[in-house]
C-alpha cells in the first residue's frame, strides 16, 4: 500500500486447481460427437499454454460484503478490503470473469491470435466460483508489483482485523490521501451477514473496533 501497488499474482498458485485450464484433447462438436483435434491444432493449443504459463493477474470483486471472500482472501476476516475509483479509460483492461461447467476452447483457426484466445483461458471459472463477481486485469507477466487500476477511495477491514493493524496500515492511508475513507466490517445481529461501518473522522478509530466479532 505504501507504493500504492498491486501485487500481479501467479495464478497456478491460487487455491482453484483448475486456473487457466483449457479444452486441449478432444471437443463435442454441434451434434454432440467427440472431435479430436488434428496435430496441428494440438501444437498451437501447446503454444498457448506455454505461452500462458507466463501470465499474472490482480483480482478484484464488485462485491464487498460477502462472507466467504472475506474468509477465503482476508486471512479470515482478518485482512482488509481495498477500494478503488477505477476511471473509465481504465474499465476495458478489467475483464469480468465467466463462470461455465466446462473449459473453454480456443480457436481452430491458425490466424488466431494468441492472446485473444488466452484472455477467455485466464478469465473463465468453474460455475462454483460464480459468487465472487469477480474481474481480473491481465499480465503477460507475474510476480511482480503494478500501479492501482484507479485512486484508492476506501479500506475496509474485516470483523476480525487487529486494531494495531487497522491504526498502522489508517497511517499509511492518510499519508497518501487525507481524505481516504476508513471502514470495518462487523457482524449482523441475529443474520448470517455481514455489514459496514465507517468512522466519520479517520484521524480517529472507534474505540469499539477493538472488539473482535462485535454485533451491530
Amino acid at each position: 500500500m505504501s507504493n500504492q501497488k498491486n501485487w500481479v499474482a501467479d495464478p497456478f498458485e491460487f487455491n482453484d486447481p483448475f486456473e487457466f485450464s483449457l479444452i486441449d484433447k478432444y471437443y463435442h462438436n454441434n451434434k454432440g460427437k467427440i472431435e479430436h483435434f488434428e496435430k496441428e491444432h494440438l501444437e498451437r493449443i501447446k503454444s498457448i499454454e506455454d505461452e500462458i504459463s507466463e501470465f499474472g493477474v490482480v483480482c478484484y470483486s464488485s462485491d464487498y460484503i460477502n462472507n466467504l471472500l472475506w474468509a477465503h482472501y482476508a486471512d479470515n476476516h482478518k485482512g482488509m478490503c481495498l477500494v478503488f475509483d477505477v476511471p473509465e479509460e481504465k474499465v476495458p483492461s478489467l475483464y469480468k470473469v465467466s463462470y461455465s461447467k466446462k473449459f473453454p476452447l480456443v480457436g481452430i483457426t491458425k490466424e488466431s491470435e494468441n492472446y485473444k484466445e488466452i484472455i477467455p483461458v485466464v478469465t473463465t471459472k468453474s460455475i462454483d466460483w460464480s459468487y465472487e463477481e469477480e474481474y481480473r486485469e491481465v499480465f503477460i507477466m507475474k510476480n511482480m508489483l503494478n500501479d492501482y487500476p484507479g485512486e484508492l477511495t476506501e479500506i475496509i477491514f474485516g470483523c476480525r482485523t487487529p486494531f494495531d493493524d487497522i491504526q498502522i496500515v489508517r497511517d499509511i492511508a492518510i499519508s497518501k490521501n487525507k481524505d481516504i475513507k476508513i471502514s470495518k466490517m462487523h457482524i449482523a445481529q441475529n443474520q448470517y451477514q455481514l455489514m459496514k461501518g465507517t468512522t466519520g473522522n479517520n484521524m480517529e478509530i472507534p474505540k469499539f473496533w477493538k472488539l473482535k466479532n462485535l454485533k451491530m
